[in-house]
């Protein structure tokens, strides 16, 4: 255990009535070490995590880059519109792409078990 872990073990133990004598056993250290981890300025607090990135559309959050930043902003230029309205467009059209796709595979394997039975 590190020592910046031990002392905030300490405290608490501490905080919950623990005695230094009890505390020390507890954790397998002398009663001398727990004292100093009591009489010793607290550990710093754990920074703060960072702020998420801002949404590109309203409910929908994208890591930022350069180019995505860029393709948006053509996008929104094109269209002259708001980029909550482009992404939901964008993805729209990505995904009938996608769909008009699995239609077809599912066209073609149906043919093929149709050309198959009658064989």
């Amino acid at each position: 255990m590190s020592r910046a872990t031990r002392r905030i073990v300490v405290a608490h133990l501490t905080d919950r009535g623990m005695s230094p004598a009890d505390i020390a056993a507890e954790l397998g250290v002398s009663r001398d070490t727990v004292r100093r981890d009591l009489t010793e300025t607290p550990p710093p607090a754990p920074a703060p995590e960072p702020e998420p990135a801002a949404p590109v559309a309203a409910g929908l959050l994208l890591p930022e880059g350069t180019q995505l930043r860029q393709d948006l902003n053509v996008l929104t230029a094109a269209f002259r519109a708001r980029p909550e309205d482009v992404a939901r467009f964008a993805i729209h059209q990505a995904a009938q792409g996608v769909r008009h796709h699995w239609q077809a595979r599912a066209a073609a394997r149906a043919r093929q078990r149709e050309q198959a039975q009658t064989s």
